[in-house]
């Protein structure tokens, strides 16, 4: 996983792009960043929230991020590779 890019380096093999989600800091438990498929795909009866939790859209900081490329409170693209 890339975060920042819609594009893989030469050689390697697109999976899928889409934006980099996370939970929120302020929750309890633990959680890391992943690369939510653009285009996801669900199965009706999956939102039962029994043991859930919540994902959110990683938006740009200008400062913690060179700004260009990223633009601040914007959404961060990602790419899943594979080689």
């Amino acid at each position: 996983m890339i975060p920042g890019r819609k594009s893989c380096y030469p050689g390697w093999t697109m999976e899928y792009w889409g934006y980099l989600v996370s939970g929120l800091s302020e929750n309890k438990s633990p959680s890391n960043y992943a690369c939510l498929d653009a285009q996801p795909e669900w199965e009706v009866g999956d939102a039962s929230g029994q043991g859930s939790k919540d994902i959110y859209l990683v938006e740009a900081t200008c400062g913690t991020l060179k700004c260009p490329p990223n633009v601040q409170n914007r959404e961060i693209t990602c790419v899943v590779c594979s080689k």
